[in-house]
């Protein structure tokens, strides 16, 4: 899993994802910095990573891994782009970063 910062202006994103069992800790990342982390869907598919994400006038979570949503999609590499309107995972087909998800 790969999370970029890759927000406008040269903001930084204040980065704290986790799951149910993992508290990876708060990370601030520069503008293209990347925070990267290493993990195994659990026995029976129920892994699910969170992460907070802000930043100087905004404040969101995403579901940055949801087994059900990403297994199959995801089974080896999850690099994810933040920006202002939401993040955007990394299609190998296309070559793009664009699998985009609006904030919730």
């Amino acid at each position: 899993m790969k999370i970029t910062n890759d927000l406008e202006n040269g903001l930084v994103l204040n980065l704290h994802c986790q799951s149910k069992d993992n508290d990876l800790g708060v990370h601030a990342l520069s503008k293209g910095g990347a925070f990267q982390f290493v993990f195994r869907p659990s026995f029976g598919g129920h892994t699910l990573f969170y992460c907070s994400m802000d930043w100087q006038g905004a404040s969101h979570h995403f579901d940055i891994y949801n087994y059900d949503v990403d297994g199959n999609r995801c089974k080896h590499d999850c690099p994810w782009s933040v920006k202002e309107a939401g993040p955007c995972l990394f299609n190998f087909e296309s070559g793009k970063y664009d699998i985009c998800y609006p904030w919730k």
